[in-house]
């Protein structure tokens, strides 16, 4: 009993700051329907500038910057205030343009401000940990409660802050003019703006104050174990949201539920099941997972928020912004489009020109460089299926990658190397094997993982296939005995043809070049079937697909299982061509690297996919020849978030938007879908 109660005190501390940064989730997500991804790195935000502002001095930039040593409360002010700020100002650049943008660009849009304030945070503050001041009330003896519990006074500090500023937060909305501002708001915003409500205004406090318990939430977290990091946001943002999904997003007392449900779970799983410290994580997105299955809307949100949401997933041009710079991504949306019109001959056309770079390119660097521009490329096609072409958003793609990584990595290093002392030379043909294998491995994994999300559209979708993602790389990180966990398996071999190495970058390059052509080619022949076309229309209005006879479960798992097999199968090649992996190769911001690398080169398209991938990775080699970036070399991460974010405002329909091909079939008789002899889906571009 003594120790139950220490977890469930332990609990009520770590749930509380769950609730806190719940409540900034879910704030912003009732006004605006965003998923704001970038309140995870104000959290961290939160807690530096508290310890900065605490601090006699500073390392700020590489230089010691004297600071005014102000005490806990006052400093926790200053940095609220300060984040609260920057919110509203992060607001009026990169979300206030795209209110009507297409649902995949403001989403997008939140990554890009995440990556540029981590990048700003290392940059300024360091990559090293920054120890936390200790407040004079943390010197104070335990209170120990029934003779066997024990609580920091800091521990009751945190958990009474956390409950004033929400019952403070919650008689707001409930009282005040702008509170009942944001409720009307949040209802229906054309609604709002008719009857004289400026909703510009009220989005911007709905943000201020968010970003403000986000921080406070930071602060709070630093406090309690001792330091602040730059990469302190990401773990807390995802528990957070978690929380906010678990209680039901969009609403305030949920969230605050959720946040103290996660907290309680994560401490007994931890103190309770064993190893239960390396599997908590795990265990709290099972729990997400488990909720939103048998309740999408959480524990008391509205059923009506798991719906498609806000917009078309594609949408239209931007017609924000300078004249001449859409003009810009226009020719360039042109030039993309005449290629993809000219069909064949245009694919043979880039196909030699990639073999003529392969062949000229003296540099082994830069054909590394080029070869990875490939791979990623072939993933975010893999994403592009479900995505782009079917219209449903995924945040767990790099569980079937990963899964064609583990599979060709055990099999050829932990069981017939380490186990049977079998040389990889001696079994090259394996490779050509594994490819296929792990392909059709990983599409009977999308399968599964996909049949619980049928239930679920639009934000819930994403945030349940992100469980999926993050459960797959916990897993890979504590199974030791199947993935050698954390360290990785190393000494994977380079790909071989009958005795003769693949390994050189000029080989590898063209093996990546190859298995490209043989997954566009597969990706269009699909998506120019009869399967591509009920894609389409369940991406564009899945209830009038339905309406029509689709049958939308049956199309959304052939969308998963396409995806899942391109994911397993470049997955094999990119183990061979690493010839290391690990976990780290797997987590959720190379799943959004993937999403993001598909909304710039343009959803729905053939070429968009590897369009992105070249800007983004040939983008940040060439950054590091500028001299800023080599005295701060994560600036180019910054750097590269302002320009996705510019994209973003200016064409978040995405470069190659154009180039989209059209799903038309001359001739093709109506009702001829195969499985819906009631209709046929919307033959839409």
């Amino acid at each position: 009993m003594d120790y139950l109660g220490q977890l469930l005190a332990n609990g009520l501390v770590l749930g509380a700051i769950y609730a806190l940064a719940a409540v900034a989730f879910t704030l912003v997500y009732g006004v605006v329907r965003l998923v704001n991804f970038a309140f995870g790195e104000l959290f961290m935000l939160g807690a530096f500038l508290t310890a900065s502002l605490m601090l006699p001095e500073v390392r700020l930039l590489g230089m010691i910057v004297p600071m005014p040593g102000f005490s806990l409360p006052v400093a926790a002010l200053g940095a609220i205030v300060l984040t609260g700020a920057l919110g509203v100002l992060v607001d009026r650049i990169a979300y206030r343009p795209l209110r009507n943008a297409p649902r995949l660009a403001p989403l997008i849009t939140s990554i890009a401000v995440s990556v540029v304030l981590q990048s700003l945070a290392q940059t300024i503050w360091g990559a090293e940990e920054l120890r936390f001041p200790e407040f004079h009330l943390a010197t104070l003896p335990p209170v120990v409660l029934f003779d066997s519990i024990y609580l920091s006074v800091m521990d009751l500090v945190v958990m009474a802050t956390a409950l004033a500023a929400m019952l403070g937060l919650s008689a707001f909305i409930a009282r005040s003019s702008l509170g009942r501002a944001m409720r009307a708001s949040a209802e229906d915003q054309m609604a709002a703006t008719l009857v004289g409500i400026p909703v510009n205004r009220v989005v911007a406090a709905a943000f201020a104050i968010g970003s403000g318990f986000a921080a406070l939430a930071g602060l709070l977290y630093a406090q309690t174990y001792g330091f602040a990091h730059s990469n302190m946001g990401f773990l807390p943002g995802l528990k957070a949201l978690t929380a906010a999904v678990l209680g039901g997003i969009g609403s305030i007392p949920g969230a605050a539920l959720g946040g103290l449900i996660l907290g309680l779970v994560e401490a007994l799983g931890a103190g309770y099941l064993p190893n239960g410290t390396a599997w908590k994580d795990a265990i709290s997105f099972v729990l997400l997972v488990g909720l939103l299955y048998l309740r999408p809307q959480g524990l008391l949100g509205k059923p009506e928020l798991n719906s498609a949401g806000r917009g078309s997933l594609l949408g239209g041009a931007s017609e924000f912004g300078a004249a001449w710079l859409r003009a810009g991504f226009a020719k360039v949306d042109g030039l993309l489009a005449k290629s993809a019109a000219a069909g064949p001959r245009a694919a043979l056309v880039l196909l030699a020109l990639a073999v003529l770079v392969g062949l000229l390119v003296p540099s082994d660097y830069w054909l590394r460089i080029l070869t990875m521009v490939v791979i990623y490329g072939m993933l975010a096609s893999g994403l592009n299926v479900i995505v782009g072409f079917a219209g449903l958003l995924d945040l767990g793609f790099v569980a079937f990658w990963a899964v064609g990584s583990y599979l060709t990595s055990i099999l050829f290093v932990l069981v017939l190397k380490d186990q049977f002392g079998v040389a990889p030379a001696d079994i090259w043909w394996l490779l050509y094997l594994n490819l296929p294998l792990a392909g059709l491995l990983a599409a009977g994994f999308a399968v599964i993982l996909g049949t619980p999300t049928l239930r679920l559209r639009g934000d819930y979708l994403a945030i349940m296939t992100l469980g999926f993602g993050e459960i797959v790389r916990v897993v890979a990180i504590n199974w030791m005995d199947l993935t050698n966990g954390p360290m990785g398996i190393r000494g994977i071999p380079a790909p071989n043809l009958f005795g003769i190495a693949l390994g050189s970058p000029r080989a590898q390059f063209f093996f990546a070049l190859a298995l490209a052509v043989l997954v566009v080619f597969a990706i269009a022949r699909l998506v120019r079937s009869y399967v591509g076309r009920a894609w389409v229309a369940i991406r564009e209005d899945e209830e009038a697909a339905e309406a029509m006879g689709v049958p939308t479960a049956r199309y959304k798992l052939y969308a998963y299982a396409a995806s899942g097999f391109v994911g397993g199968f470049v997955g094999v090649f990119y183990a061979h061509s690493q010839q290391y992996i690990s976990p780290l190769n797997f987590s959720l911001f190379e799943n959004i690297l993937l999403l993001m690398l598909v909304v710039l080169g343009g959803l729905g398209t053939f070429v968009g996919p590897f369009v992105g991938a070249l800007i983004w990775i040939v983008f940040l080699q060439l950054a590091l020849d500028l001299p800023f970036v080599q005295a701060y070399p994560e600036t180019r991460f910054a750097l590269l978030g302002v320009v996705l974010i510019v994209l973003m405002v200016f064409r978040p329909q995405g470069l190659a938007a154009s180039a989209r091909v059209a799903l038309t079939m001359p001739g093709a008789r109506p009702g001829a879908l195969p499985g819906a002899r009631a209709g046929r889906a919307k033959e839409a571009a």
